[in-house]
């Protein structure tokens, strides 16, 4: 009996505004943290700045790769040690943080245009709703107010984020944590997501059921989508949140 659903965030929830979103994220940070910096002498130049973040990102990206995520302090102590700062000066600290993952304001993420009433049908039908979310450097005490001012933060029984377990998806670990707060059992819930390493793949591992939602692969391809040494197939797959429902209930 399926008696809850996690989702995933990006890509699945919400969308990100443009597709340049990346570079201009990495901008607006930089400027953000040199703005914060103007009174630090010596004065710490942009492109060290930039440089700085460039070598951060490809430190973040080697734990990805290995499902590893760094706590935000560590994030936070890499880039000060990247840019030649005192890692052990706490006035530093929070304006880093802040640049980091209050950037995401300035063009935030689009919600899906039909996921707020297909989740809130979801809790009027008594299922239990969580978010699994692997972060960058908009770390989940981030995401957690943006999500309540979009209307949405009050809709989930547990939000779980990877910059605060350590891990990202497909790890169990992170769906672990999540069924958990939840109170449930993995054969008691399905995990949505379009990633089908990280979410369809991950969920199944340990036993959850899996829906993909396929946000732009055309049918024609879809199929391409599965890396050859992932064996695991989803158990349904949707186009559109409002599709979900009809696959819950044959299932409950």
């Amino acid at each position: 009996m399926i008696r809850g659903i996690t989702f995933d965030w990006w890509h699945t929830i919400a969308e990100t505004p443009r597709p340049d979103y990346d570079a201009r994220m990495r901008t607006a940070r930089v400027e953000q943290i040199a703005s914060a910096l103007s009174a630090h002498r010596p004065r710490i130049e942009a492109e060290t700045l930039y440089r700085s973040y460039d070598r951060h990102t490809r430190l973040l990206e080697d734990h990805w790769h290995r499902n590893r995520d760094l706590l935000p302090d560590e994030q936070i102590d890499a880039f000060l040690e990247f840019a030649g700062l005192d890692r052990s000066d706490a006035r530093l600290r929070e304006p880093i943080a802040k640049a980091f993952g209050e950037a995401i304001r300035a063009e935030p993420p689009v919600l899906d245009p039909h996921i707020r009433e297909t989740i809130e049908r979801l809790r009027a039908a008594g299922y239990r709703i969580g978010l699994v979310s692997n972060t960058g450097r908009t770390w989940g005490r981030f995401l957690r107010p943006l999500q309540d001012e979009m209307g949405i933060g009050h809709l989930f029984d547990a939000r779980v984020f990877s910059d605060e377990v350590g891990v990202r998806k497909p790890e169990p670990r992170i769906f672990d944590v999540a069924l958990a707060a939840m109170g449930l059992r993995a054969e008691e819930a399905v995990h949505v997501g379009d990633d089908v390493v990280a979410d369809v793949a991950g969920s199944k591992r340990i036993g959850m059921r899996a829906v993909w939602f396929n946000n732009g692969v055309p049918a024609e391809h879809a199929a391409h989508a599965w890396p050859a040494s992932i064996d695991a197939r989803p158990d349904a797959e949707i186009r559109d949140c409002r599709d979900l429902p009809r696959f819950l209930e044959a299932w409950r």
